[in-house]
């Protein structure tokens, strides 16, 4: 079973990676559905919260290490 799991988990990461403009979705979920505004979830994910404004316009992307914390929180986020 732990197999499984890290085939589908990577397969998820390259997903990912490829659409880009998901990370868009991914915060704004965090933002709407959690206790979180922009400032704080962009202390999480340590950059700044303009950045973390550009993406959620569409006009700039995370790296790809913020954007897997980015899909980390996600995760942990939907498991509560």
């Amino acid at each position: 079973m732990g197999c499984l799991a890290e085939v589908l988990a990577s397969e998820v990461v390259v997903h990912f990676e490829r659409r880009k403009e998901a990370q868009k979705y991914l915060i704004e979920f965090i933002l709407t559905h959690g206790n979180y505004d922009l400032k704080t979830l962009a202390e999480v994910l340590d950059v700044s919260p303009l950045l973390l404004s550009k993406v959620v316009s569409g006009s700039s992307y995370l790296e790809d290490a913020v954007a897997l914390r980015l899909l980390e929180w996600f995760f942990i986020f939907i498991g509560e």
